[in-house]
């Protein structure tokens, strides 16, 4: 009798198992179902998957690097920067992306973005000031410190300035590329400023300075002279509007892809002459005759002389 009742109280203890066995799957099952109902969508998780990083480090000291094959960007050691590499580094290859459609390959290799810590070491790395978005030296950008653009705003596009400026700066990367460096600098900095949509940006420039600088309009050679040295931030951001509006007056007779065609041609060896007889139908200096602005600089600002009462960008 007591082994048939310790065999019975056996089979009982191997039905409880396999019945508590059981439920702990449908549990687990359960469970795994309840994980993937709430797993949270991968449109909603940092877009930093999509950028093929390859290199993402930071020492408290140092600073960090974010990298992938074609940029690689620098901060500066500080919580700010830090929280924030992953929208600029985001901004950056949207820039480059919408570059190289655009135009064509930024740069042979990877290119290199610092961002400065704070204004002094901006004014240090590059000896502009402010108000000048970055330098460019060969595959470098030196920016000004990223937290400073984020936090200024176009008015009209609801842009942050990060964003028009690092695309602006991208450009000029391509069209140097391009060309052999041998673009005129008005010209690409006009094309640069006009695929970044920073006209309005340049127009409020322009209005600050109307009385001023009555009467400014000077040859193409110096108007060059004026963007590179960029050491007044009056005439600077002037001569940007009056480049501006050179190439707004060429886009009246010739498309964007002749501007394109124009760049190539010199990175082909070409000179200014030959260049622009072979896209433009004239010489260059005559081509030149025919887009520079007729009278004061004002007088072209039409619309934007109605409504400049908000703070934008700057260059």
């Amino acid at each position: 009798m007591r082994i048939k009742t310790a065999a019975g109280w056996a089979a009982l203890f191997v039905l409880a198992l396999a019945a508590a066995m059981a439920g702990c799957g449908k549990k687990a099952e359960k469970d795994q179902d309840s994980a993937e109902n709430f797993r949270v969508p991968d449109s909603l998780l940092t877009p930093i998957e999509g950028y093929g990083i390859t290199i993402d480090d930071y020492h408290p000291v140092n600073g960090g690097v974010m990298a992938n094959k074609d940029i690689e960007l620098h901060y500066p050691a500080s919580s700010i920067a830090r929280f924030i590499v992953t929208t600029n580094f985001g901004v950056v290859f949207n820039a480059r992306k919408k570059i190289e459609r655009e135009i064509g390959r930024p740069f042979p290799g990877r290119i290199v973005i610092i961002g400065a810590k704070d204004l002094d070491e901006y004014r240090f790395l590059t000896r502009k000031e402010w108000w000048y978005y970055g330098v460019l030296q060969g595959d470098t950008l030196y920016c000004a410190p990223f937290d400073v653009m984020m936090k200024r705003f176009d008015v009209t596009s609801q842009r942050p300035v990060s964003e028009i400026a690092l695309t602006q700066k991208m450009a000029q990367f391509a069209l140097r590329n391009m060309s052999g460096d041998r673009m005129p600098l008005w010209m690409r900095e006009a094309v640069a400023s006009w695929i970044a949509g920073e006209k309005s940006i340049l127009e409020v420039q322009a209005i600050e300075w109307g009385k001023e600088l009555i009467g400014f309009n000077p040859p193409v050679e110096e108007l060059d002279g004026y963007l590179r040295d960029a050491s007044d931030r009056g005439t600077t951001r002037v001569s940007f509007f009056i480049s501006y509006k050179m190439l707004e007056n060429l886009l009246e007779s010739h498309p964007m892809s002749a501007i394109m065609a124009f760049a190539g041609r010199l990175g082909e060896g070409a000179d200014l002459d030959e260049a622009s007889r072979e896209i433009f139908g004239v010489d260059y200096a005559t081509l030149i005759g025919t887009v520079r602005m007729k009278g004061e600089f004002m007088d072209y600002l039409g619309d934007a002389l109605r409504d400049n009462s908000a703070p934008r960008g700057g260059n």
